[in-house]
């Protein structure tokens, strides 16, 4: 294996205007509180989920997942490892750190598997096939089960966004050879993924349990999530007093100037024209392929209710459907929600994302641009759909955490940026009922 991953996106540079990611308003991910582990559900039984399969095996990342099944496949001489041309760095730099040769094949636009362009895509050198279910919409994937059969082929189901649900009678993980998710996505975590197979024992892999300073790290980033946006109740303002002393420490020992703002330009205000995006970083590191999970992150995913998180995610992409049909500039892209469907995002596409992709994340509205960077060496043209889709496709969360007045505030000022009508509302109160 190689002892690095090479550098796989080619980022434009912008020498006169500042980088910086505003603050987000509203939480992007799942948040820690009480009720994310007891939950209140209204008694219906939550869809299948990776949590079912027979074989698991816990880890630190979702990208960690995809590296340790290929290592456990073994590639040999057949390298080739067929992927999306809609894709984003945890699913690229985990075949090139395992020695694999990425081929992308087209994908449709409902984000399903276009099967006839991967066959003519495979090569006697093709050992592997990754299929995503992008955004939490599961594809069906009897057919690409049945090819990769006919040719030998491993498939690994790729559930980073699609930890629950079923699709043509089939649950979730249950198709690949191999299924990895990442369980920070759906559960209030900041680390956590799995490996898992409903197919193949996976007692051979051996993992490395996490350090203490690994293990207690996991708890400290959780809660102190969870007291940016006031979730841990009465004990929120000393939490934050103690999180904002380690910040100070911190900066002490690294020998860092405080800094409570963004930097700007001539100590004008920062504007929504200046907001550049940041580099971008997938997370993947190939030393730690085989660090298990934290103890931290099983026993939250263990103690959460499970059709809680199901419900919520449903009722809260449906008030976002329901909200965005009429507005302009933009439709969703899944307009329906399937039964057995447990989405991470509401997608949307943008027709001019150019011009409110500023403004929505200077207002404070998390935004998630899955394939905003595709592999530099990705050959143009390859995909249309998906290059499309990597410029034109905003998510938005509608995770289970969310509060009803933020997810009123995210609606109200994505309706204001693409009208064009009415001052932006204001910053949501985070201890609103």
């Amino acid at each position: 294996m190689p002892p690095s991953v090479p550098r796989a996106y080619d980022h434009s540079s912008h020498p006169d205007r500042m980088t910086f990611t505003p603050p987000e308003h509203i939480p992007k991910q799942p948040v820690f509180d009480l009720l994310a582990l007891a939950g209140s559900s209204k008694g219906s039984p939550s869809p299948p989920s990776l949590r079912d399969a027979p074989y698991q095996r816990p880890v630190n990342r979702g990208s960690l997942a995809i590296a340790l099944a290929l290592r456990h496949i073994g590639l040999s001489g057949r390298k080739e490892v067929l992927v999306p041309a809609y894709h984003c760095g945890a699913m690229i730099e985990p075949i090139l750190a395992e020695g694999g040769i990425p081929i992308f094949y087209r994908i449709r636009a409902d984000t399903t598997v276009d099967l006839e362009d991967m066959a003519q895509r495979r090569t006697p050198a093709t050992r592997v096939v990754l299929v995503p279910h992008f955004f939490g919409f599961l594809q069906p994937l009897q057919a690409v089960r049945a090819w990769c059969d006919a040719h030998d082929l491993i498939l690994i189901e790729d559930c980073a966004h699609a930890f629950f649900g079923e699709t043509e009678g089939c649950p979730v993980g249950t198709q690949g050879d191999y299924a990895i998710g990442s369980t920070w996505k759906f559960f209030p975590l900041n680390e956590g993924g799995c490996l898992v197979s409903f197919r193949h024992p996976l007692n051979t892999i051996k993992t490395r349990a996490p350090s203490l300073s690994e293990e207690l790290k996991a708890v400290v980033n959780t809660l102190e999530y969870a007291s940016t946006y006031g979730r841990l109740g009465s004990f929120n303002a000393l939490f934050k007093n103690i999180f904002h002393l380690k910040d100070w420490l911190v900066q002490r020992l690294r020998s860092e100037p405080p800094s409570l703002a963004p930097p700007h330009k001539s100590g004008d205000a920062p504007t929504p024209e200046d907001f550049v995006p940041a580099p971008f970083h997938s997370g993947f590191d190939p030393k730690r392929t085989t660090l298990s999970g934290s103890l931290w992150a099983r026993w939250v995913t263990e103690k959460s209710s499970l059709s809680f998180i199901v419900e919520k995610r449903r009722e809260n992409y449906q008030t976002l459907l329901e909200a965005s049909v009429n507005l302009p500039g933009c439709h969703p892209l899944f307009p329906h929600l399937p039964e057995g469907i447990v989405p991470h995002v509401f997608p949307l596409v943008m027709d001019q994302p150019l011009a409110v992709f500023g403004k929505l994340k200077f207002a404070g509205v998390p935004i998630i641009r899955f394939g905003e960077f595709l592999w530099d060496k990705m050959e143009k043209g390859t995909c249309p759909i998906s290059e499309d889709y990597s410029r034109r496709i905003f998510q938005f969360p509608c995770h289970q955490s969310l509060q009803k007045h933020e997810l009123n505030w995210m609606i109200q000022v994505l309706s204001a940026v693409l009208t064009g009508s009415g001052s932006l509302p204001s910053h949501p109160d985070q201890h609103a009922p």
